[in-house]
């Protein structure tokens, strides 16, 4: 019994470092650069949310993700944003579109869409 337990607890912690280290249990690492409609929305520096460039002006998202208080940036062209790459960009947020039925305490209705000050060029890599 001791023996099944020690496997079961070993196969748990070989998955569970796998989920760590790429982010999405069986997951893989995208080709860098590979999905630029790809946005890390932040606050002050610190990833949040993410979200998807539908236009060059626009970035869909999740409406939990506004914080009445803070301003977020968008960033594009990151492949990780974890570093500082010469490829991201930075854009700002000039008007935020919350659904008109979202409510915080309710999973319903939740998205939203960014209208970002510039529009993102693709960089080509």
């Amino acid at each position: 019994m001791l023996q099944a337990t020690s496997i079961i607890y070993v196969l748990l912690l070989v998955n569970f470092s796998e989920a760590a280290e790429y982010g999405i249990t069986g997951g893989k690492v995208a080709k860098p650069h590979s999905r630029p409609y790809m946005a890390s929305l932040q606050i002050q520096g610190h990833h949040v949310c993410g979200g998807m460039l539908i236009r060059k002006d626009y970035v869909l998202t999740a409406a939990h993700c506004k914080d009445c208080y803070q301003d977020i940036t968008v960033v594009l062209g990151a492949h990780n944003i974890s570093k500082k790459e010469g490829s991201q960009q930075r854009i700002n947020v000039k008007k935020y579109h919350v659904h008109p039925q979202f409510e915080a305490n309710q999973f319903e209705y939740d998205i939203m869409l960014l209208k970002v000050t510039s529009i993102y060029t693709i960089c080509p890599h």
